[in-house]
Parts: C-alpha cells; structure tokens; sequence
C-alpha cells in the first residue's frame, strides 16, 4: 500500500511540473503580429503638359487635375493605413525626410507605343488615357534610392512625359487605372497597399530594422 501510495504521488508531481512548464513555456507555436511602425505617405510624380490656350474652367486645368490625383492617392492611403492600425503621416515635397518607419513613394507612368515607361502627363480634362501607379515600400533607416532615372534616349531630356528606366533594385508594384480616375478607383487601391505592406511586415518582422 505505501509503494502504491509513493507511486501515486509521484504521477501527481510530474503531472504538475508538465502543466507548469505548458503554462509558463515561451509560446513557440503562437503567432502574433508584429508592431506596426510608423508609415509616411509621399506625393506621388506625376506630369502635366500646359495648354496651348486659355483654360475657361478651373476644373479643366491640367495641373489641377494633376493635383487632385495626387491628392487622393495621398489621402486614401493615410486613411486604409490608419484604419489598419498604423501610424500614417503625409509628407509634402521638401519636408524632411524621417531616419526610422516606413515610407510608401512612387510615381504615375505610362508605356507608348514602343512600350517605353514614360512619366504619366495629364493633358486636358477629357484625358482618360491609361496610367499606372507604380508604388514602393522603403525603409527609412536606409539610404534613399531613385526609383527610376532618365532613359539615355537620344531627343529625352528631363521634362513633362520623359522616358525613364525604372531602378532595378526598388521592388514596384503596378495598379491599373485611368487618368480620369475618381476617388472610388483610390479608395480600392489604397487597401491593397496596404495590405501587401502588412504581408511584407509579417514575412519578414526585422524588414524596417535591419
């Protein structure tokens, strides 16, 4: 009986000692997501080309419309990132460039006819050409790299609809849409950017650290 006893009572130790060590055990089988970090929205590039005659509306003027895309590429974004959680600040051309976070920059290109990328140009109002948004996810804390630069063609120079040549090492990634687009066509992107950022985040936590 006491053998019995002992026996028992040693079952009941261990058992006790396994469900403290499940209890206090780093969760290695757990997944939590990573905190998120800061995010910076850039104004997108994008060109306009002047008319030749005077505009008689406002909301016909190219640079208008330029700026209106612009616009709503920046501010959808701030708001899909905020609603996921993040820290999401615009940033103007000529503020200062942030040494931690994340930035998301790019540009609005199109391809011609000889399926050169060119810098997208707004040309009039009725302009509905197609363009895409070529966007980018940059580590601050990193140096900053071109996204693309001005293509040794003979006649390109660096004005309204250059041909470029996008940077090898700055990962794009391209969204379909027209340069009449309106603000739904933003709101439906702006989440996809976001969403492919927290996919890069969680693939790889020490992305915007190292």
């Amino acid at each position: 009986m006491k053998t019995f006893r002992s026996a028992t009572f040693l079952v009941a130790v261990l058992l006790g000692a396994m469900w403290y060590g499940l209890d206090n055990a780093p969760a290695t089988g757990r997944t939590s997501s990573p905190p998120k970090p800061p995010v910076y929205v850039s104004d997108f590039d994008i060109d306009v080309e002047l008319p030749q005659s005077g505009i008689q509306k406002p909301e016909d003027d190219p640079g208008n419309l330029a700026s209106h895309l612009v616009e709503l590429m920046s501010t959808k974004l701030v708001i899909a990132l905020q609603k996921a959680g993040y820290s999401a600040t615009r940033m103007h051309e000529g503020d200062a460039r942030p040494d931690s976070g994340v930035q998301i920059r790019g540009l609005f290109a199109e391809v011609d006819e000889e399926n050169h990328w060119r810098r997208a140009v707004i040309r009039s109002a009725t302009d509905s050409g197609k363009m895409e948004a070529l966007v980018a996810v940059a580590n601050l804390s990193k140096p900053e790299q071109a996204l693309y630069e001005i293509a040794p063609l003979p006649g390109n120079e660096d004005r309204p609809g250059a041909v470029i040549t996008l940077s090898p090492y700055v990962p794009l990634t391209k969204y379909d849409l027209s340069k009449d687009a309106d603000e739904n066509v933003f709101k439906g992107i702006a989440p996809r950017v976001v969403n492919d950022l927290t996919d890069l985040l969680n693939r790889n936590p020490a992305a915007i650290t190292q």
